[in-house]
């Protein structure tokens, strides 16, 4: 990196800070070591994103590649993640690291809407995990996992959820994060169904899909886990712009057994099958040229 790490933090989400539209982002020059790799260190550039080797000196439409910890590369060492090594085989493009850890399709799409607003995408893809689908409304086990006290500590407040109203408009809201009470209650009992959940993710990709429209940009969802097979064949059923490039997440694709998170192999596997479309889409927003 030009710049360099200016602090490094034990554990991922010692990088978090507030943020008042995303509920929290990612910090600056700074790095985390990897307790299971001690000489793993991930960095962040001065801009707040996971450092791509390389997509400072590439040329061309800017691809940015939005997710959660899967995209952001939990455990991987710089040039492990998928979108170093997509970075390292295109020959033009510049592939931006837009993921973070335990953010939903719906921090996603607020943090797309804002770069098309400030004119700093030309093509994306939206890495989407099984796991979202809990992220995107206020899950009682989703917000229960918010409840430490690590989060209380960084000052993280509020996170963005989806909400649908009868006449199947949608509109995010805010939810407080530090809400003890889901620790004494089962509230799971008074969860929507697995249809109802699923929609309101349908619901969030519909509105990435007609925002990248409206602007012209090139789009892509690509499903990473195997977990839900379902909902992956459900997801390619409705949008045509949808890739299922999924491992399972198990021992040969995941840190495991000291963490779930996609490994070298599957890492390389994402990038192998991510290849091809992300060319078509670089090509789409214009090739070489801005």
């Amino acid at each position: 990196m030009s710049q360099q790490t200016q602090k490094i933090v034990a554990k991922p989400r010692l990088l978090f800070r507030p943020h008042p539209l995303l509920g929290w982002s990612l910090t600056p020059n700074h790095g985390v070591r990897v307790a299971y790799r001690p000489d793993v260190v991930q960095n962040i550039g001065a801009d707040g994103w996971r450092h791509v080797p390389g997509a400072a000196a590439a040329t061309g439409p800017r691809l940015a590649i939005y997710g959660c910890s899967f995209t952001y590369g939990t455990g991987l060492k710089d040039d492990e993640t998928y979108l170093a090594r997509l970075q390292k085989s295109l020959p033009v493009g510049q592939v931006h690291n837009r993921g973070i850890g335990g953010h939903s399709t719906v921090q996603n799409f607020l943090q797309f809407r804002r770069e098309i607003k400030e004119g700093l995408v030309d093509a994306a893809i939206f890495a989407v995990f099984s796991g979202h689908r809990s992220r995107n409304i206020p899950h009682p086990g989703r917000m229960r996992q918010l409840l430490s006290p690590e989060w209380y500590e960084l000052g993280v407040e509020h996170v963005p959820v989806l909400r649908q109203g009868r006449d199947g408009r949608h509109s995010i809201v805010y939810v407080p994060i530090w809400q003890p009470v889901l620790q004494q209650c089962d509230f799971d009992v008074f969860l929507p169904d697995v249809h109802m959940v699923d929609t309101a993710t349908l619901t969030i990709l519909k509105e990435i899909e007609s925002l990248a429209a409206t602007h012209a940009i090139p789009l892509r969802f690509a499903l990473l886990d195997a977990n839900q097979p379902s909902f992956n064949a459900m997801v390619k059923r409705r949008f045509d712009c949808a890739i299922d490039i999924s491992v399972p997440l198990n021992a040969a694709h995941t840190f495991l057994p000291v963490d779930a998170h996609p490994n070298q192999t599957a890492n390389a596997l994402f990038a192998d099958r991510l290849l091809e479309p992300a060319q078509h889409l670089i090509e789409q927003a214009g090739g070489g040229t801005r």
